[in-house]
């Protein structure tokens, strides 16, 4: 467990000089809340963005030969790989907090309120969306190089990014989106949240083991 943190640290010490770029994402999800006056487009805007985030660490890695640096840590291929999902999942977790403390915040500043069940789809869908570009992107870097699939890993975010910048210009998605969520009660907010958290979490737990043979075997 110790060295899972050491590795956890490790990658938040390779990144940390990038966070500040991705400040970036907030002013641009503030600007697109505000102008659509629709502050729960905070969260989807930070993690489509916060999701391939994970992927700058691979850049890093190989242009800066990191793979000398872990050969000489007294780390297992397994803690790494452990640390590298849990440090993913963390970053997407606490970017979805983030946003959506920025998300209320701006409902307050537009008046525009946010229903609790509405948190809570964005929330689960932003965690399963999460999960699902973690379990394909990390085998994908373990076993190629980041410039070989690097536009292939990312192309599904451009494309939702395209997807949800027509939805928002070219309909009223947002208002369509309010009233199907009024036809469900409060009974049911635990369903979309079990729904999110259950099938991220099987996406997670069958790309762990994957990714470690992979790196297992790219290794040897």
């Amino acid at each position: 467990m110790a060295n899972i943190l050491k590795s956890i640290k490790l990658d938040h010490t390779v990144l940390k000089a990038y966070y500040k770029i991705f400040m970036g994402v907030y002013v641009l999800a503030t600007i697109i809340a505000i102008v659509f006056k629709a502050p729960v487009v905070t969260i989807p805007v930070v993690i489509v963005v916060a999701a391939p985030f994970i992927s700058v660490y691979f850049l890093v890695y190989e242009r800066n030969n990191l793979s000398k640096l872990y050969g000489i840590l007294p780390l297992r291929r397994s803690e790494v790989v452990i640390g590298r999902y849990t440090y993913a999942l963390l970053f997407g977790i606490l970017n979805e907090v983030f946003s959506g403390i920025l998300a209320y915040i701006l409902s307050l500043i537009l008046n525009a309120g946010i229903s609790y069940l509405e948190f809570i789809i964005f929330f689960s869908a932003g965690f399963l969306y999460v999960c699902l570009y973690i379990s394909i992107q990390l085998p994908l870097y373990f076993r190629f190089p980041f410039s070989k699939v690097y536009i292939f890993s990312n192309l599904p975010v451009y494309l939702v990014a395209v997807f949800l910048v027509y939805l928002f210009k070219r309909t009223d998605f947002l208002h369509q989106l309010n009233q199907a969520i009024q036809y469900y009660s409060s009974n049911q907010t635990m369903i979309w949240a079990i729904t999110g958290l259950g099938l991220g979490l099987i996406l997670v737990l069958v790309s762990c083991p994957l990714s470690f043979l992979i790196h297992q075997k790219s290794e040897l």
